[in-house]
């Protein structure tokens, strides 16, 4: 990195903040806290784990029980900086963004953390991505949350974008005064119909009784791994631990691929063979976030299909059911 901006950026971000970016652990790119600029990947390849850990822990406590009165948890919400996050992890965080509006954990955590997306070769990466889930317009900044957004330029110098008031007072408080504002206009455009994610939208919901369900069934393993790194899951548990010392609730992530997800009283479980998760995790990714959020719950990172110890692939399942009649 030789640009003078960007290292008065990381310069003043490293002194301001617990940054965490993409990083190489055992030969392996992957999101964490790092404790220097020189340790950050500026590769723009796809890290194994997603960032929603940032913005969403695997486990917090939200309150403890304290006789007959429920006390809220003072949770510490360190100053934090999601730096490096590449265009389709900004477009599964603009979807966390929307499902969390309204949660008061989220948004605490939320109020301090900055969100610094990043490209190494704006915009011609975006086309790399290969993406099978929707159609994105070339005004692609425009249908993304972020606060500030680094694009690296053929001429290798970088360019600074803000997408909020504090990214803004952020890029001015490190004297960089040439940036462009980005204004959020929703995160599809209004002037057209995403048709592709519509037609999806429509496959999955009418293939309930399709032979590809069987034919998964038969290989999958109900691991869960998929969910797992997969940057839209935002399903969780709430646990209440009757623990005499310190009793309290607890939020975890959730999976519907493990067996207790869909238990309810009685022990009866909707979500009962592995056909009905598998069914289940596509009509959530391509049925259900499409009609609540109007944007896809894929984001066509391709995580799910690395992980996946049979080779199940998200894009060729996607492939097959865009083709049932």
């Amino acid at each position: 990195m030789n640009d003078k901006k960007l290292k008065t950026f990381l310069a003043g971000v490293f002194d301001d903040f617990k940054v965490f970016a993409p990083a190489k652990n055992d030969g392996k790119l992957v999101v964490g806290e790092v404790a220097k600029a020189e340790e950050i990947d500026w590769s723009g390849q796809m890290p194994v784990n997603p960032w929603k850990k940032v913005f969403l822990p695997s486990e917090e406590r939200l309150f403890s029980a304290n006789g007959d009165k429920l006390v809220e948890n003072k949770n510490i919400y360190p100053k934090v900086v999601a730096l490096g996050v590449n265009v389709l992890d900004l477009r599964a965080f603009t979807l966390l963004e929307r499902v969390f509006a309204d949660d008061v954990y989220y948004q605490k955590r939320r109020r301090n953390t900055v969100v610094v997306g990043y490209s190494p070769d704006w915009p011609i990466d975006y086309k790399k991505y290969k993406v099978f889930s929707h159609n994105f317009e070339n005004e692609i900044l425009e249908h993304l949350l972020f606060d500030v957004f680094i694009a690296k330029l053929k001429n290798n110098n970088f360019a600074f974008y803000s997408g909020s008031i504090e990214g803004q007072k952020l890029l001015e408080k490190y004297n960089i005064s040439d940036y462009k504002n980005i204004e959020y206009i929703g995160s599809t455009p209004k002037t057209s119909v995403d048709r592709k994610m519509l037609q999806l939208q429509e496959k999955v919901a009418k293939s309930a009784d399709k032979r590809i369900w069987n034919e998964l069934a038969k290989i999958c393993l109900a691991c869960g791994k998929c969910s797992i790194v997969c940057p839209t899951c935002f399903c969780f548990d709430l646990e209440d631990k009757v623990d005499p010392e310190n009793p309290g609730r607890i939020r975890k992530w959730g999976n519907c691929f493990y067996n207790d997800f869909s238990r309810v009283a009685g022990g009866y479980k909707p979500l009962d063979d592995v056909k009905q998760k598998i069914y289940f995790w596509y009509v959530h990714k391509f049925v259900r976030i499409p009609r609540e959020y109007k944007m896809p719950g894929c984001v066509s990172c391709g995580r799910c299909s690395k992980v996946c110890p049979v080779g199940i692939n998200i894009g060729k399942v996607i492939q097959n059911i865009s083709k049932i009649k």
